[in-house]
């Protein structure tokens, strides 16, 4: 293939009233990084085309955007490596999602800086500075929960990806919440419970929805979904009862007085008459279904064999006493395993634990 085209979303708000695209045909160079072929059409075919740009190095994270409905890097991407793998002689370039496109390809950073202002993003030491005159200072150990987030340069190309910011732009984002883990879980920082309460408002931490289209498209691999699910793990430990802490007391409960869970109980132990109320219908139509055990209502029954559960129970109990699981390494294996290199210390070879 000697030639590709571009095709670029064009959009001025002073002349258009919605978004369209613009084909460039441009001829296909090695190492030719999609961020260099939107130069070459700008400097060589369109001098309007607009787009945000600076270290192009995969540092800064200015030039984020969707290439072929993903986003990432412009200045990270191989023109040759995206043909490739998408077996086409198209790329598409637009703003990233979830986000209002201010000109072309660059979009409106503001609305994600107002959600950014909210966690404090920046270090807030419990003690004063050392006598000696030295850094703050933390074991390698205690830098490594903090690691991955630490990593993040704000490029929002998970927010561009995010489904709970799609139905919910009130919803913090990713890379909010990534960053109030990196400094709410830093031994260094004094200003955790303010964090928490940060992202504790609104259920920030509860819509979440799992699908780890974050974690999947960082393209430097910081694991926001993986940093949401240690918030909540600090949250808990804090004392904060949010309701995915009570549903998990919830299970425990169950487990250990029956070996099942009551899933007909569940909505209203957590949430309530209120909750129970507003859950009716679903409860209605799954009793139709035959999915309601009516025994269920009442307290239910035991698993056979219960005294078994309730021995793993108590031995999981008195061991949860000698072992301290560790917040660092709880998802994410793979990309452990892809980052860290043999002179960096890796707690998989510790299993996480103490």
């Amino acid at each position: 293939m000697e030639t590709f085209k571009l095709r670029v979303f064009r959009y001025d708000p002073t002349k258009d009233s919605e978004g369209y695209y613009q084909e460039y045909t441009l001829p296909v160079e090695k190492g030719m990084t999609v961020l260099a072929a939107l130069f070459k059409a700008k400097e060589e075919q369109d001098p309007t085309i607009s787009f945000r740009y600076n270290c192009r190095a995969a540092i800064c994270g200015s030039c984020s955007m969707r290439i072929n409905g993903h986003a990432t890097l412009a200045c990270k991407e191989q023109v040759t490596k995206i043909l490739e793998k998408y077996n086409t002689d198209t790329i598409t370039v637009e703003p990233i999602g979830n986000v209002k496109p201010l000109k072309d390809l660059i979009f409106d950073f503001d609305y994600l800086l107002e959600k950014f202002k909210k966690i404090k993003p920046w270090f807030i030491p419990k003690e004063p500075p050392p006598a000696d005159g030295t850094e703050y200072r933390q074991s390698p150990y205690e830098h490594h929960k903090i690691d991955f987030a630490s990593d993040c340069i704000l490029c929002a190309s998970c927010v561009s990806e995010c489904n709970a910011l799609k139905a919910n732009e009130e919803y913090l984002s990713p890379f909010v919440l990534a960053k109030a883990y990196r400094f709410a879980a830093d031994s260094r920082d004094g200003a955790r419970r303010e964090r928490l309460e940060a992202v504790l408002d609104h259920f920030n931490l509860e819509w979440c929805v799992r699908c780890w289209q974050c974690t999947t498209n960082c393209p430097k691999e910081v694991q926001p979904y993986e940093s949401i699910i240690r918030l909540r793990i600090i949250a808990a430990e804090e004392g904060y009862k949010t309701p995915g802490e009570k549903h998990a007391e919830i299970f425990e409960e169950d487990i250990k007085e029956r070996g099942l869970l009551n899933e007909m109980l569940l909505p209203m132990r957590q949430e309530g008459l209120l909750g129970a109320a507003k859950r009716a219908p679903f409860g209605i139509k799954m009793f139709f279904k035959g999915k309601v055990n009516i025994a269920d209502f009442f307290g239910g029954h035991k698993v056979k064999r219960h005294e078994e559960v309730e021995k793993i129970y108590e031995k999981a109990k008195e061991k949860g006493k000698q072992v301290q699981i560790r917040i660092p390494q709880i998802l994410g294996v793979v990309y452990e395993d892809k980052r860290k290199t043999a002179k960096r210390a890796n707690f998989l070879d510790k299993g996480g634990n103490e």
